[in-house]
């Protein structure tokens, strides 16, 4: 395992919340909606609310962002599809 710290921001129905946690930075995209999923359920991202139907983020982007130009992914954003990307 790969595991890093990496803050994820959530955006859920408006709400937006940031969550720290370390993860292994090279989980895919649908192990990553999991894990944000139990997060928020469980309560560990403040500003958004916990009551959120099961694989509510089936359809969700999950952005990575790396560290200054590096390798290294310090932030992933997940949020739902827009009509323009």
């Amino acid at each position: 395992m790969n595991n890093k710290p990496v803050l994820i921001n959530i955006t859920y129905a408006g709400q937006s919340g940031n969550w720290f946690t370390n993860i292994d930075i090279s989980s895919d995209d649908n192990t990553i909606r999991r894990l944000c999923e139990e997060a928020v359920r469980g309560g560990e991202v403040p500003g958004v609310f916990s009551n959120i139907p099961g694989n509510a983020f089936a359809n969700f982007v999950i952005d990575r962002f790396n560290e200054n130009g590096t390798n290294t992914q310090t932030r992933i954003v997940v949020r739902p599809k827009v009509p323009f990307g």
